[in-house]
């Protein structure tokens, strides 16, 4: 590039310098040629730089997911609102731990660099926090007083962590401010919203009460979507928001990198590419868990909304 440049500029000063002025003008061209390449090499360097310094960011934040951990299938797709950005304001992770696999879906509420100092927070206390707790609900809560305590951050998170109980055939659910998630069965898709509400994490100060756990009953086959609300807040041309539960079971696939794929592609071609907030999709597939609940398979729990 910064030859390129070289050579550009200097092409430029020859043509210049064919004018009335002829080689009078050359000298001072061909001195700006110079110092117009060496800004851009060192710009470019910069660009370099900094391109280093995201994918580094990002290797750290949301390294790949495991496809297979704890008996459970996991993938994911980050659709970023800029083209080309690496880091933004959507967390996720899985783990396993002595008391069962554990994920988190989240969402930063802060801008810039900030923001994403807050995110790194989040997950480090994540990652930590779900070895050690054996109860999700308190793994929220030491979440919640590790950025609450942080000094010069306003930011908050919205979160919603997942854990897989005992071989009980269910999961563990704790929603801290974060849209629900969509639970696929059978082909039909509808989102768990008797969730126990807690606010997001860094704001559990403005509740007397402790965050509780909902338990979600699965039967063989279930997945459940987790997500950001760059997807569900995501407009077309005439302003209609995506339609998740609807597209979801149109786009159903059993491959869950195909199903996607596809998703994500569609969400992109919704807003034409024009999307105002970064989206993340984590899908769950929970295999042959079976639920052990008294209620037969073929109906829905009553926990979900049809």
């Amino acid at each position: 590039m910064c030859a390129g440049a070289a050579v550009t500029f200097a092409g430029i000063a020859w043509r210049l310098a064919d004018g009335p002025l002829g080689t009078l003008c050359l000298a001072p061209l061909t001195l700006l040629a110079a110092v117009a390449a060496v800004v851009l090499c060192r710009q470019a360097r910069a660009i370099t730089a900094l391109r280093v310094v995201a994918r580094t960011l990002q290797e750290g934040m949301l390294r790949p997911l495991p496809s297979r951990v704890g008996g459970l299938r996991t993938e994911v797709r980050y659709v970023a609102a800029q083209p080309g950005a690496q880091v933004g304001g959507d967390i996720y992770d899985v783990v396993s731990t002595p008391f069962g696999v554990r994920l988190i879906m989240g969402d930063v509420m802060g801008k810039g660099m900030q923001a994403v100092g807050t995110a790194m927070d989040a997950l480090g206390a994540f990652r930590e926090l779900a070895r050690c707790e054996a109860k999700l609900p308190m793994v929220a809560q030491r979440m919640d007083a590790a950025l609450a305590h942080r000094e010069s951050s306003e930011d908050f998170v919205t979160a919603l962590l997942l854990g897989t109980s005992d071989g009980d055939g269910s999961v563990d659910l704790v929603c801290c401010g974060h849209p629900p998630p969509l639970l696929i069965r059978a082909r039909r898709a509808t989102f768990v919203d008797a969730l126990p509400p807690s606010p997001p994490l860094g704001l559990f100060g403005l509740q007397d009460e402790w965050c509780r756990s909902s338990s979600v009953p699965l039967v063989s086959g279930d997945r459940l979507l987790l997500y950001t609300d760059g997807v569900t807040e995501a407009r077309d041309d005439a302003g209609d928001f995506y339609p998740l539960e609807e597209r979801a079971v149109a786009l159903y696939d059993e491959d869950p990198g195909v199903f996607l794929d596809a998703l994500s592609a569609d969400l992109t071609q919704h807003t034409k590419g024009r999307q105002i907030d970064d989206a993340a999709l984590l899908l769950v597939d929970f295999g042959d868990i079976r639920s052990h609940s008294e209620q037969p398979h073929s109906e829905t729990p009553r926990s979900l909304r049809i």
